[in-house]
């Protein structure tokens, strides 16, 4: 009889993820107790269904261990009859954001190379607390608080999942420990000069025992309704951007973006300079931007800004 986690994870990928079992799968494994949740609860699926799956697995050498972890999770797969896929980057030449890019991108690169339509990284219902409230501290937007969700579409043929998002930590190890699995133990995970585990170890257990002991559980609700306000909001600003922006110039109608609510208006602005300057706009600038006078849209005038220059002129805004 399989365990109840097995028919979570079928529903899982049957009703929130929408997976067809024809997929080919590429699972990105790091040796840890969700990692290794992950590639139990998907080989023994394997086993009853016409999956495809692949391993991926990107050594950082932030550790000097790492070698070890490699050699570990080697032992574990070969077994299998997986094709595994093993890649190295240069500890200190990336910063922790430009690693995780990097991760992304050698995804995202394996899955085409290799013919793999479906991502899965191992993020769990604690890591969307942590994540959550890591961001919150920072004063993030909705935007950044629903950063983990269940599914993406990175371009027309690849889609990143995470099909154990509703699961528990407590649950991830109740079932390593069923099924003895051998999970290697990441010492970095203890040093609390990290935020988040200080947030894991520290704030999310104070939280529990003094205000809510379910708290995974509601900040779960919490996220999954403010997904579907952001999904909107997402749309509706799509929408706008396109009505608003010029056919061919980096400029954007004044009458178009100012009648939008003030909502759509920042969302349009962060949009257009995301897509034509692949940087996010500078608040300061964002809100000169939308608190300029625009009794008369026909002035000229200007606003200089960190070595960008925002012209408006005969009723468009024009950047540069």
């Amino acid at each position: 009889m399989k365990p109840f986690l097995h028919k979570k994870f079928e529903l899982n990928l049957k009703n929130k993820l929408k997976i067809k079992t024809a997929s080919a799968l590429l699972l990105a494994v790091s040796g840890g107790q969700d990692s290794l949740c992950l590639l139990q609860l998907c080989l023994d699926f394997y086993k009853h269904n016409n999956l495809k799956i692949g391993i991926i697995y990107i050594d950082h050498q932030w550790r000097h261990d790492t070698i070890h972890v490699t050699k570990h999770l080697i032992n574990i797969i070969k077994n299998n009859q997986i094709q595994t896929y093993l890649y190295q980057i240069k500890p200190k030449i990336y910063s922790e954001i430009e690693s995780r890019e990097l991760r992304y991108q050698i995804l995202i690169q394996t899955a085409i190379k290799y013919n793999y339509n479906i991502i899965a990284t191992a993020h769990s219902c604690t890591d969307q607390v942590e994540t959550y409230l890591q961001y919150l501290i920072r004063g993030t937007s909705l935007d950044g608080i629903n950063s983990l969700v269940w599914s993406r579409n990175i371009n027309s043929n690849i889609r990143l999942i995470r099909p154990l998002l509703n699961f528990k930590r407590s649950e991830v190890i109740w079932f390593c420990r069923h099924f003895q699995l051998p999970i290697w133990s990441d010492f970095s995970n203890f040093y609390y000069c990290s935020q988040r585990n200080r947030i894991r170890h520290e704030l999310i257990p104070y939280l529990q025992h003094y205000f809510q002991g379910r708290i995974e559980d509601h900040v779960g609700q919490f996220l999954d309704s403010t997904y579907t306000d952001c999904e909107y909001l997402r749309q509706n600003t799509i929408k706008a951007y396109q009505k608003s922006r010029h056919p061919y110039l980096l400029a954007l109608s004044q009458p178009i973006l100012f009648s939008q609510h003030l909502a759509l208006q920042t969302r349009v602005l962060q949009l257009f300079f995301l897509h034509n300057f692949h940087k996010s706009i500078p608040p300061k600038l964002l809100k000169k931007i939308i608190s300029i006078d625009r009794t008369n849209t026909n002035e000229t005038y200007s606003i200089f800004f960190n070595r960008i220059t925002v012209n408006y002129y005969n009723k468009w805004i024009f950047f540069k």
